[in-house]
């Protein structure tokens, strides 16, 4: 919600929310593909007499090129052979908020238009709103909660980007899980950054240092899916903006050593009625999820290989579901059970759920959030049944034929030939998301990285 404003704006609340706050500059982006948050600072004046209902326009690059700002060749959607045109940024005023730590300054999210004032199909955010009113049409509204893990680096990221991300320090050193006395030391970090993001309107119920040196694990309020991919996109942003004040670097990277524990972005969620039920809640059996909760979670199950790219969308992603390591790795569910893909918490109340484990912190919220929610609905739709829980160590009892794809390449290979996922999500969007995936590998493919340096300089 917004800071002293309605969900509905009027130009008369705008003008008194700019006074009352002291807002000076408005901070209005969208976000692209790999979920960062791109756009603009709008001075006031020109935010209420203009941008608040008409948008702004910005270059359709943010859709052409990747997270280093590198061109993408070989786009239909745009490139050197459309000449880079306009799209419209079109301020969501629901999203409008005070920025706490940048006095004089509000931030809006906003959703893409193309210039003739139809959404942008490839925009994440639109993808998720699609994906949002096909719950609608069935009867439901989608619930999400977000869990992300990161790590806390010593120096901020252009001191080390100057030395090559080489020799990293992290803020503590072992491992020290759900340590309280440990995480007394950082308090002042994570303590700023839970009641920051509070008075962002942005609510961190619980956080504790996690498995990896340094790293530290937040858990966010369940709320209506969009505004869960809203809170978890900009949270990430939030804390590295946050961090950096205080000298660090804070990374949500899926697995930054391969000696230290990955990072995790686990999505909790649920379908409630329009009538207000809690669709998973089984009143009769509250050691079993309801029916059209074991058809939602049947979905995701069947459904998790082909949308694995959007779990996992990174070469690095990987790293993190490379053997037991607490991440989803196989098609599999249980009942709370952390060794699975889908872990299962039934009861007969509003804390009924499933938490999709495979994503990693890495992900875009918007397309995990999407992905997850597509599939479910697509197993309700079909009244699928899922397949035997495993019990124990899933890692172990996984059946070869589940086992997700193991690579950015073979998960892109899989999610272009899924005819399910083009229904769900739309041809032109999957057909951007798998070129996009193919840039970064092909990125990745013709790097000289130091383990081949290291491994063959001398001996060959």
């Amino acid at each position: 919600m917004s800071q002293n404003l309605p969900e509905t704006p009027t130009a008369e609340d705008l003008q008194r929310f700019v006074e009352e706050n002291g807002i000076k500059t408005f901070k209005v982006g969208a976000v692209d593909i790999d979920g960062l948050w791109r756009g603009k600072r709008i001075a006031a004046p020109y935010f209420l007499e203009s941008v608040a209902t008409k948008g702004t326009n910005i270059c359709n690059i943010l859709f052409g090129w990747d997270m280093q700002d590198v061109s993408v060749a070989d786009l239909t959607y745009t490139g050197w052979h459309t000449g880079y045109p306009d799209i419209t940024l079109l301020p969501d005023l629901s999203t409008l908020r005070v920025v706490p730590w940048e006095p004089g300054t509000a931030s809006v999210i906003c959703d893409i238009y193309s210039m003739d004032g139809t959404p942008l199909e490839l925009s994440p955010r639109q993808v998720l709103r699609r994906v949002l009113a096909q719950a609608e049409q069935a009867g439901y509204a989608a619930k999400c909660g977000y869990e992300l893990e990161f790590y806390l680096l010593k120096g901020t990221p252009d001191e080390l980007a100057s030395k090559g991300y080489r020799d990293l320090e992290t803020f503590t050193r072992g491992n020290h899980t759900y340590s309280v006395y440990r995480d007394t030391a950082s308090e002042h970090i994570l303590g700023e950054i839970r009641e920051q993001l509070a008075a962002y309107g942005i609510y961190i119920e619980a956080s504790n240092s996690e498995h990896g040196p340094g790293q530290f694990e937040v858990n966010m309020r369940y709320c209506d899916a969009l505004h869960a991919a809203d809170g978890a996109m900009l949270l990430k942003s939030s804390v590295r903006e946050l961090a950096a004040r205080h000298g660090y670097t804070a990374s949500f990277i899926a697995k930054l050593s391969s000696e230290w524990a990955g990072s995790s972005g686990h999505c909790h969620q649920s379908l409630v009625g329009l009538d207000g039920a809690r669709a998973f809640a089984n009143s009769e059996d509250e050691a079993n999820l309801s029916a059209v909760g074991e058809s939602f979670m049947a979905g995701v199950v069947e459904l998790a290989k082909e949308m694995t790219a959007f779990y996992l969308p990174t070469i690095n992603s990987y790293k993190r579901t490379e053997g037991a390591t607490w991440a989803g790795s196989s098609a599999t569910w249980g009942f709370d059970n952390r060794t699975v893909a889908l872990r299962a918490i039934p009861g007969s109340g509003p804390s009924a759920r499933i938490e999709n484990r495979i994503a990693g912190a890495d992900a875009n919220p918007y397309l995990v959030i999407a992905a997850s929610i597509a599939a479910g609905l697509h197993g309700v739709e079909k009244g699928l049944t899922p397949p035997a829980p495993i019990a124990g160590n899933g890692y172990e009892q996984a059946a070869k034929d589940t086992i997700l794809p193991q690579t950015l390449e073979d998960a892109v290979r899989v999610l272009e030939t899924s005819n399910t996922v083009r229904t769900l999500l739309g041809d032109t969007f999957v057909d951007h998301f798998v070129a996009t995936r193919r840039w970064e590998i092909q990125q990745f493919r013709a790097a000289v990285t130091e383990w081949e340096v290291a491994r063959y300089l001398e001996h060959i």
